[in-house]
């Protein structure tokens, strides 16, 4: 089948609940709206160093596993919001001493008001049958997916423990659509399916905390497969401003 005969709705069709859908940045989560303004709010962002950010907020932490990236988007960021405050930090996120240090510094710089986490880091390292996989391999979804999002979750929520209740903080753990069963793809998607769990727990013991799990719909990276690379038409901003708008409900 050639592209042209592709319908490339067709997953996000499948999926929607609704009748309208949306793959790009629409009104009603436009942050450039004053009613959804984040210039008073500071975000974390895992998994930034492909360009995914946060517009408009008034500080930024991108925590990246490396410390080209980390600068990188940091500079792009910095270009586009001058005024935004950017802390950039190269973190291994399955490291409970790294993640650690990187909390003692948004803290220096923050302080413990920081109303948003958005677990963004994710991995799928195991293309094969569950046969044929790598055991190592098909671990390593499961270290940075569900090892990754809990020990900054925990760091995140330990932080805004003794923070005066002005603010609700929020969770926003990215995930996909789990529904799906493509074979090859085991270890991702029960890993996926983890992050679901563990982020109905997150609201269980904390009243306070506003918890999601967001499916980002497909986005062009460079983590997209070959076969789905023609249904991959939902925008960056369109993912990074549907988060940001989940800071506001």
């Amino acid at each position: 089948m050639s592209d042209s005969q592709i319908d490339p709705d067709q997953f996000t069709r499948a999926g929607s609940i609704t009748k309208d859908y949306y793959r790009d940045v629409y009104p009603t989560i436009d942050p450039t709206q004053s009613e959804l303004s984040q210039t008073d709010k500071v975000t974390i962002v895992t998994g930034a160093g492909k360009g995914i950010g946060r517009s408009g907020v008034k500080g930024l932490v991108l925590i990246t596993q490396s410390a080209q990236s980390a600068e990188e988007t940091k500079a792009i960021v910095q270009a586009e919001f001058p005024s935004v405050e950017v802390l950039a930090l190269p973190t291994d996120i399955t490291d409970e001493q790294a993640v650690a240090q990187t909390f003692a510094t948004i803290k220096e710089k923050f302080g413990t008001t920081v109303h948003t986490l958005i677990n963004n880091a994710g991995v799928f390292t195991s293309v094969a049958p569950v046969a044929e996989s790598d055991s190592t391999k098909w671990w390593k979804d499961f270290e940075v997916n569900v090892r990754g999002t809990y020990l900054m979750t925990a760091a995140y929520l330990r932080l805004i423990a003794d923070e005066a209740a002005d603010f609700q903080p929020t969770v926003v753990n990215f995930m996909s659509t789990i529904s799906l069963t493509p074979p090859g793809l085991s270890s991702y998607f029960i890993s996926k399916l983890g992050v679901a769990k563990f982020t109905e727990f997150i609201t269980a013991e904390n009243p306070r905390v506003a918890a999601y799990t967001l499916s980002p719909g497909i986005v062009l990276t460079s983590m997209t497969l070959d076969g789905f690379k023609p249904f991959a038409k939902d925008t960056r901003k369109f993912k990074d401003h549907f988060s940001a708008s989940l800071s506001d409900l």
